[in-house]
């Protein structure tokens, strides 16, 4: 991996980053506008968000079973939605890095809908389909506009949706293609943070990584016959082992296995809030 071209100037950003200290920010009160923002971001149609997951969030802040807290900084504003059986610590110091990165001259506006339910699988052969796997949306090159949906693996997908936010989608790609784009990047781009950039760290958080995938991969293949684009898990759970090829990386390839799949969780790794 070290002697990939783009490795070093890749990681040399993410290294840069954490020389720093996290951009200055600071917890304030939620305001009456703030929660109308929340209220009626959860009353809209939403194709991603097909369990109904803000709702549920924005009716557990309404019976007292959630709070919400903000954060404030120079490059935007970040709402939490903490359910209180299940609460989402916020990763301030890591959110506000990400923005840093990805996003530092246009301000931001993140909601979390934190909610509790993570990602589980179907029983085959049901489809895998938005409910089971997607945690969040944003429109195309608009930082204001930046929804999470779950609590599991908030970064990751804040890093997927602040790539989307800023521009970064291939446009003479197709939705499957952009996506998994996308989803390899968010995760080289995780790894990396949670190795401060270090190239040692970041080869065995990926490794690690692409090892998770690849299994996960097999699964599906195995379980669910997700093979090509036309399958809406392949955009995200499989898509992302084609650009890591394309990239260099050594991604090993799928084997048949029997193991039927509960968990859809992405990642393995998590960068500590520093």
């Amino acid at each position: 991996m070290n002697a990939l071209p783009w490795v070093s100037p890749f990681l040399e950003r993410v290294h840069e980053e954490y020389s720093k200290s996290p951009p200055a920010h600071k917890e304030v009160q939620v305001t009456q506008g703030d929660l109308l923002y929340i209220f009626k971001t959860a009353t809209e149609d939403d194709p991603f968000d097909t369990n109904g997951l803000k709702k549920d969030s924005a009716s557990a802040i309404g019976s007292d079973r959630a709070v919400v807290l903000k954060s404030v900084c120079s490059l935007g504003e970040i709402l939490v939605v903490s359910f209180k059986e299940s609460p989402l610590k916020p990763q301030w110091n890591t959110w506000w890095r990400a923005v840093r990165l990805l996003s530092p001259k246009k301000p931001v506006r993140i909601l979390i809908f934190g909610h509790p339910q993570g990602r589980i699988a179907p029983p085959p052969p049901q489809r895998i389909g938005p409910a089971h796997v997607n945690g969040g949306m944003a429109m195309r090159c608009d930082p204001q506009t930046i929804i999470l949906y779950r609590k599991e693996e908030v970064t990751r997908v804040l890093l997927h949706e602040l790539l989307h936010a800023s521009c970064s989608d291939p446009y003479h790609k197709e939705t499957p293609q952009i996506e998994a784009d996308t989803e390899a990047w968010a995760e080289m781009l995780l790894c990396a943070m949670a190795a401060k950039g270090q190239q040692q760290g970041w080869v065995r958080h990926m490794r690690e990584q692409i090892d998770w995938a690849v299994k996960q991969t097999s699964a599906l293949q195995t379980a669910y016959k997700v093979y090509s684009p036309k399958d809406y898990a392949w955009r995200y759970l499989i898509g992302r082992l084609d650009v890591w090829r394309a990239l260099g990386l050594q991604v090993p390839w799928p084997t048949q296995q029997k193991k039927i799949l509960r968990s859809l969780r992405f990642t393995v790794c998590e960068p500590a809030d520093k």
